[in-house]
């Protein structure tokens, strides 16, 4: 049986972290990136894997809470109908 290869972000073309060093990549790609790592590593342990695991799931939990203050503030910048729009249809504000 040919075992699963996980594609990372890193190694997908154009990903915006893809011309980043990894000392400037965001806490949530950092998690994301090194789960995979785990999971692409036959000895790594279940422990690991959940511990990984919790802390992607806080990051987002943390993420999730400051999202709506992010996109007021995004409105707030916004200048023209025209930007305002464009943000609107990307769903970064509602």
């Amino acid at each position: 049986m040919e075992s699963f290869h996980w594609n990372k972000p890193s190694d997908t073309p154009q990903h915006p972290m893809e011309f980043k060093s990894r000392d400037q990549w965001t806490e949530g790609y950092i998690i994301v990136e090194e789960l995979i790592e785990l999971l692409e590593d036959e000895k790594s342990t279940d422990e690991s894997i959940k511990q990984k695991t919790d802390a992607l799931q806080q990051f987002r939990e943390k993420a999730r809470k400051a999202l709506p203050m992010a996109k007021q503030e995004l409105s707030k910048v916004l200048t023209t109908p025209r930007q305002e729009a464009v943000f609107l249809l990307l769903g970064d504000i509602d």
